[in-house]
């Protein structure tokens, strides 16, 4: 089982514009980023929110608007920029994040370790 372009288009509306090639070459990209602890309906919703926010960032890149790093405000006239976190921009609809919660599921139900007691070994030839 594999997301569909309408399973995108409903859980991303912001992006439902682009081509259905667009959305299609953007799942056969987020593919390979299926969490396999999840259900199968929860690996194609982190299948498809992962496809957009490939498609968002695409998005992004297609305005062509260059903002130089760090810049969260700029004013063309007496040029003024305020500077800051713009963290933001890199995810500014939330899929990326939805994704990363999807996918620390698995983190979280995966148990690794163990309790190390250190003991000393008594009897030999003292």
């Amino acid at each position: 089982m594999a997301a569909t372009v309408e399973l995108l288009d409903f859980l991303a509306p912001g992006v439902a514009v682009r081509s259905t090639e667009d959305k299609e070459q953007a799942l056969a990209l987020a593919e390979n980023h299926r969490p396999g602890c999840l259900t199968p309906g929860e690996q194609d919703e982190a299948q498809a929110l992962y496809a957009a926010w490939l498609l968002a960032m695409r998005m992004q890149q297609d305005v062509a608007i260059v903002v130089p790093a760090g810049v969260t405000m700029e004013k063309e006239g007496d040029l003024q920029r305020s500077f800051g976190n713009s963290a933001g921009t890199i995810d500014p609809m939330g899929f990326r994040a939805r994704y990363d919660l999807l996918k620390d599921k698995c983190s979280r139900t995966v148990r690794v370790g163990g309790l190390v007691r250190g003991s000393r070994c008594y009897g030999g030839d003292d």
